[in-house]
């Protein structure tokens, strides 16, 4: 019997967990981890790059030598640092290289340790210098929020649990601002919003707030704004409330959520002091008069206002669609409409009665609704409706975030990918260590292992023109092959938009980048549903091959494990690369550092004279690519004519020979199965650094085998 085979493609389904395999979608998966829908294609997700470090709250040490070495020491009298501990390193002298970066270091002894990082091409260290130990208690990142000035330039602010930072464009560095004054004392849930003040009568604002309500005794939390004006201070806002000459002052003393609506700032769930006590008012918005953040006045007219949600239930979060706040409370969703009204200008207005949301920062905002994250499910809201939207994950809220975190769930949208990513701690966890990503085109979700406290928007001053691209930085194409890669993909452009996270040490990444998490390798994982073209018939199938329709790439390989039936063990795996046919000659087994470099590739058959090119060698990624010309010294081994390997990486492993030049292009791979069974599926495992792989279709092909499926 001739085979059948079933073209996979395009993949539009995703993660579905809902659906039994054998039921759902052929291009859906039962497990999506690091990899993600896109355009039809499945891709393995890119990784992060530093971008900055806070300085940390921790007493410092002063540093009084560090080596150059392959793995640097530092000299620290009475540290007393212990392994796998994260440290902040500022002011050094000469070794510049490590200012302003965080190290996972491993101890030698009470007053040194290793950096864990090859020192021996640094300047040398000339004097100074301080370390101090990061604290997830107090140094982790709350917020990180775009200040927009009148011209449009813009800065990155970021905070931990107790501080303000700027970042430096010229240092690429955060500075403290406030002199470095613990103003904040939120806690782990007490994440920051901001909102930017444009308007011609006042300087641009940025205003933000932990969500705390100001501590007049200690000076800390309540609303502050940075207006750049100078760039090295925050301002305290407490506008009075009370008209001129009333009997009581009252003062606004800060808010959970903050708005622009209508050229007024809006304040959600406010803080109110009558110089007596501060009240909690967890219904009620309040808002300035307009373009004038100044006037708060609630009584004289032209003032500020306030009203009160009719409800007993406390706000939760809120998200700006279009002309209208949605906002969402413990069991219900309202709407604050402008009726334009100069006395009253907003109303409240319920939309429905749902629990919608779980955390502050539990949801996002499209054009026409937005999206939040409770103990109930994924939902969307318009101004008229609520609905679930998660049909394919539902069980997901409930069996795997930890319900008792959920004021760490973290949402924001990656516009430039069209992703909406949700930071969660898994029920493993205390803290958030997963990404759930929905793509916008394909509404596929996956899950992304990566460990981030919040998302931000910032931005940098460089602009990486063609110039740049030197030996200096090994990015040089004459000596690195980036034949696999796109002048885009090094393009960086002035203030251009930047997508970021911070984790719980003070550390800010450049998010979607790089092809490794800031030097940590990415494995990913797919578990597809379960196939049987025959079940219809009530046949069983034998899966005698998959082909797969790759995007080839030199380094990625990936492993193929086969399953039948409901067998938690595969029955059978293959390894494939995404290499074209270049013409193989040889696996490679070792490459030296030497003068010249010498190939260790076991009967390789070739000749003195001959040009090869080697792809897919790992640690000495600098000398994948060609052509080079060979001199034979056995038949095991020989020399690449003319290159001197001495200052490459290490060869780690892999790699092989071949006769032509890589091309990118899209090609066939085809990995070999051979089960019998009434449902057949794969698992598909990938990890490496630089390793991407994208996926466009799944060709598998079977055979009728005899035995029906129901004894």
């Amino acid at each position: 019997m001739s085979l059948k085979p079933v073209l996979i493609a395009p993949f539009s389904t995703g993660l579905e967990n809902d659906l039994a395999p054998w039921i759902a979608p052929p291009d859906s998966f039962s497990t999506l981890e690091n990899a993600h829908v896109r355009h039809g294609r499945i891709e393995k997700r890119n990784g992060y790059r530093f971008f900055g470090a806070l300085a940390p709250n921790a007493s410092t040490f002063a540093i009084t030598a560090i080596t150059q070495a392959s793995n640097g020491i530092v000299t620290a009298i009475g540290c007393a640092y212990a392994t796998g501990d994260i440290v902040y390193i500022e002011s050094v002298g000469g070794m510049t290289e490590v200012n302003n970066k965080t190290f996972t270091i491993t101890r030698i002894n009470d007053d040194s340790f290793y950096l864990n990082i090859d020192t021996s091409s640094f300047t040398a260290y000339t004097v100074g210098g301080t370390v101090a130990l990061t604290n997830q208690t107090t140094d982790r990142v709350m917020g990180i929020i775009r200040y927009i000035a009148s011209d449009n330039t813009k800065e990155t602010l970021v905070w931990n649990q107790t501080k303000t930072y700027l970042f430096n464009k010229v240092s690429t560095s955060f500075d403290e601002l406030d002199g470095g004054s613990l103003l904040f004392d939120g806690d782990d849930y007490d994440y920051f919003v901001g909102v930017n003040w444009q308007a011609n009568t006042l300087p641009n604002r940025l205003y933000f707030t932990n969500g705390k309500a100001y501590d007049s005794l200690n000076g800390k939390n309540g609303i502050r704004y940075f207006d750049n004006a100078p760039a090295t201070v925050t301002t305290l806002f407490t506008p009075t409330l009370s008209p001129s000459g009333a009997a009581t002052t009252r003062t606004l003393y800060g808010g959970k959520l903050l708005f622009m609506l209508k050229e007024r700032l809006l304040v959600l769930y406010t803080y109110e002091n009558d110089t007596l006590s501060t009240s909690d008012n967890p219904q009620r918005m309040r808002w300035c008069a307009s373009q004038n953040p100044s006037n708060w006045d609630d009584i004289s007219a032209g003032g500020g206002g306030f009203d009160d949600a009719s409800t007993g239930e406390q706000i939760v979060s809120a998200q700006l669609i279009q002309d209208q706040i949605l906002v969402l409370f413990t069991n219900s969703v309202w709407r604050i409409r402008y009726i334009g009204d100069p006395k009253r200008p907003f109303r409240w207005e319920r939309v429905n009665s749902y629990r919608a949301c779980d955390g502050k920062m539990a949801s996002v905002s499209y054009d026409r609704y937005i999206t939040s994250l409770g103990i109930r499910g994924i939902v969307a809201s318009d101004t008229n409706q609520t609905y679930r939207i998660d049909d394919k994950i539902q069980d997901l809220a409930y069996d795997s975030i930890n319900v008792d975190e959920f004021g760490k769930v973290y949402c924001l949208r990656d516009f430039q990918n069209k992703r909406w990513w949700t930071l969660f701690a898994n029920l493993e966890s205390d803290e958030n260590n997963n990404a759930l990503i929905y793509d916008d085109d394909s509404k596929a979700f996956s899950i992304y292992k990566i460990s981030m406290n919040c998302l931000g928007y910032g931005n940098n001053n460089k602009d990486y023109r063609l110039s740049d691209f030197t030996a200096a930085n090994n990015e040089d194409t004459s000596i690195v092959d980036y034949s696999d890669e796109t002048l885009l993909s090094f393009w960086w452009q002035d203030n251009q938009e930047i997508f970021l996270g911070g984790d719980l040490n003070g550390r800010i990444f450049q998010l979607d980048q790089d092809g490794d998490d800031d030097g940590v390798t990415i494995s990913s994982e797919m578990r597809s549903a379960a196939w049987n073209p025959f079940q219809q018939e009530g046949s069983e199938a034998q899966l005698n091959y998959i082909d797969f329709y790759v995007d080839s790439h030199q380094t990625a390989t990936a492993t193929i494990e086969f399953f039948k039936n409901s067998a938690v063990s595969p029955y059978g795996q293959q390894e494939i690369d995404f290499i074209p046919n270049l013409g193989f000659i040889a696996t490679i087994e070792n490459i030296s550092l030497a003068i010249p470099c010498n190939v260790n590739a076991a009967q390789h058959g070739q000749s003195t004279g001959n040009v090869i090119y080697i792809y897919g060698a790992q640690g000495m990624k600098e000398i994948n690519g060609g052509p080079y010309t060979i001199t034979v010294v056995d038949e095991n081994n020989f020399t690449l004519d003319g290159i001197d390997s001495t200052s490459y990486s290490s060869y780690t492993g892999q790699g092989n020979v071949y006769l032509r030049r890589f091309y990118r292009d899209k090609i066939w791979k085809r990995a070999f199965a051979g089960g019998m069974g009434n449902e057949h599926s794969i698992r598909i495992t990938s990890t490496g650094i630089d390793s991407p792989f994208t996926f466009h279709a799944f060709k598998p092909y079977f055979r009728k085998v005899g035995r029906r499926t129901i004894n």
